[in-house]
């Protein structure tokens, strides 16, 4: 019987971590890892586009925007001098108009000086610094020329006003350096302001730029990767599906050297052991129909021999009780005969002239023998049929010998088929020791039956040599009463010939008792056989069925040849 082989070999499945392609884990990793690096650059370039703003925003916060500032009000504080003292000489009418706008003089010259302070923190620029010390030159140049005309205008004022018409150059140089210092001013502020437009763009820029191409390179990523698993997958899922209608000759063709090769790989093994184990399934579930087909002819066969066996032993039965009862009534002639020989013996002792009373025992002698003759014969006749039920239950046992063979051998079968298969080999070995009770019961009855036969054999050769004896003894006692005293002695010698035949009959009721203990015994075998013949008729049909549906279960699946 074919046995079921594992086909795996020593060898692994292949590493998906060897080989010249990359593996899922792998191109993952580096897609992740591209998208990172793209991500880690446009962050690089923000950081720097940024700084770059932060170092155009600091500027105008601390340069630019205060010194445009400061340098307005230095513009406009001087102004406001030059305007103050101008309507206190050629505007004011009275004293007193003039002496305020004199009075206001000094906190604007304050003023100026504190802004100037001021703006001198705000320069970092050499240009600002050079505008700044020709603004701060004219300024020093127009100074003492404003001093003068404000002394001037204390005591004699148009003095002042001849004073003041002369700082008309020395004005005009600072409005000059002032308006340049407020256009340098404003003109970095700009810059800056434009720096920082510049910055701000080339950043949307860039990171529109890395924005796309980081899209770009997730979008071929992915997809690469969609590729990678969605691909193998369909041709898995297509064959898992080929091979879950039953046909097993479906191999996965993927040609990865990634996971999903190792996946092919043991796909494929897996599919060529299943292939195999259901071709052997479909060669063991033919061989158990065909054991079961056998088991059950030799179970019908086995059924008619102990039909037959039932039949033979109650055809035994009955010859043994016509045995016994030849056996009680030859045991009963013989006694008889025996009395009569003594009798006989009696009266020729008595006297020799009653010639016709012994002559009638003698007949009464010879039809005991007669109807003791014919028992023998009946006996013998009865032994005859009693040694072809010997035959037959021989026959029985030989068969039940090659049954339980038989059986034997399906249960081997049967053993891979399931449940059943336990209780088939019980009521195998059941019906080999039925087998092994009827040849011993079968060796008993042949035993007493050699015996009966040695016994009946004793009993002819005895009764043979009594009828004649009687047969001479009725000759000479008809012919010549003279040899009385033969027929006397012959009388004695039959004596112990009798005492032979009764203790051959009494050997016989003794078989004839082993004869009825062995059919006893046989009787209680043909029910165990029964008994065991119905149980492996259950265990046949069990096997029968768990045979079909084996067969209708592997029968679906369609396997290489």
């Amino acid at each position: 019987m074919a046995t079921a082989t594992s086909r795996t070999s020593d060898t692994d499945l292949p590493d998906p971590k060897r080989g010249a392609r990359l593996t899922l884990g792998s191109r993952i990793v580096l897609s992740f890892g591209a998208l990172f690096v793209l991500m880690l650059a446009m962050a690089a370039i923000s950081y720097t586009w940024v700084r770059v703003m932060d170092d155009e925003a600091l500027s105008m916060g601390r340069d630019s925007v205060p010194g445009l500032y400061l340098a307005t009000t230095l513009r406009a504080t001087a102004n406001s001098g030059y305007s103050t003292l101008e309507r206190a000489l050629f505007v004011d009418s009275d004293d007193d108009a003039t002496k305020r706008d004199l009075d206001r003089l000094p906190p604007i010259m304050r003023q100026f000086d504190q802004v100037s302070a001021e703006y001198q923190a705000t320069l970092f620029r050499d240009q600002d610094r050079a505008h700044f010390r020709d603004f701060k030159a004219a300024w020093d140049q127009y100074l003492p020329q404003q001093h003068e005309a404000m002394r001037l205008a204390a005591t004699a004022k148009p003095d002042a006003q001849a004073a003041f018409i002369k700082l008309a150059p020395a004005w005009n140089n600072v409005q000059r350096t002032a308006n340049e210092l407020v256009t340098e001013n404003r003109g970095q502020a700009d810059d800056s302001a434009k720096a920082i437009r510049d910055s701000v763009t080339s950043m949307e820029i860039t990171l529109a730029t890395a924005l796309g191409v980081t899209l770009l390179v997730a979008l071929v990523t992915g997809y690469s990767l969609y590729r990678a698993i969605t691909v193998p997958m369909s041709s898995v899922v297509e064959v898992h599906n080929v091979i879950r209608t039953g046909n097993l000759t479906q191999r996965l063709r993927l040609g990865r050297r990634d996971e999903f090769g190792a996946l092919e790989d043991g796909f494929n093994r897996m599919a060529e052991e299943l292939n195999s184990l259901v071709a052997q399934a479909q060669k063991s579930s033919l061989q158990v129909t065909t054991s079961v087909a056998e088991i059950a002819a030799t179970s019908r066969e086995q059924h008619a021999t102990a039909s037959e066996t039932a039949a033979t032993t109650a055809g035994i039965g009955a010859a043994s009780r016509e045995i016994a009862a030849a056996s009680r009534d030859l045991s009963h002639a013989m006694n008889e005969l025996s009395v009569a020989a003594g009798e006989s013996a009696m009266r020729a002792d008595t006297s020799r002239s009653g010639l016709a009373p012994i002559e009638a025992t003698m007949r009464s002698a010879m039809e005991a023998a007669n109807s003791l003759n014919a028992k023998l014969a009946i006996l013998s006749e009865k032994t005859v049929n009693i040694n072809r039920a010997i035959a037959t239950i021989a026959k029985v046992a030989n068969q039940s010998d090659l049954l339980s063979l038989k059986s034997l051998n399906a249960a081997t079968e049967a053993e891979k088929v399931g449940e059943h298969s336990g209780r088939f080999a019980v009521v195998v070995a059941e019906t080999r020791r039925v087998a092994d009770q009827a040849a011993i019961a079968a060796h008993d009855i042949e035993h007493g039956m050699n015996e009966i036969q040695s016994a009946v054999a004793a009993c002819v050769t005895g009764m043979g040599a009594l009828s004649e004896e009687v047969r001479h003894g009725m000759h000479d006692v008809q012919l010549v009463s003279g040899q009385l005293s033969q027929i006397i002695h012959d009388v004695q010698t039959l004596a112990p010939r009798v005492q032979l035949v009764n203790e051959g009959m009494q050997t016989q009721a003794a078989s004839a008792g082993q004869i009825m203990q062995a059919l006893s015994q046989l009787s209680e075998t043909a029910q165990l056989t029964a008994e065991s013949l119905r149980q492996s008729s259950q265990a046949i049909d069990d096997l029968t069925l768990v045979a079909n549906q084996l067969r209708t279960g592997v029968s679906r699946f369609k396997i290489e040849g």
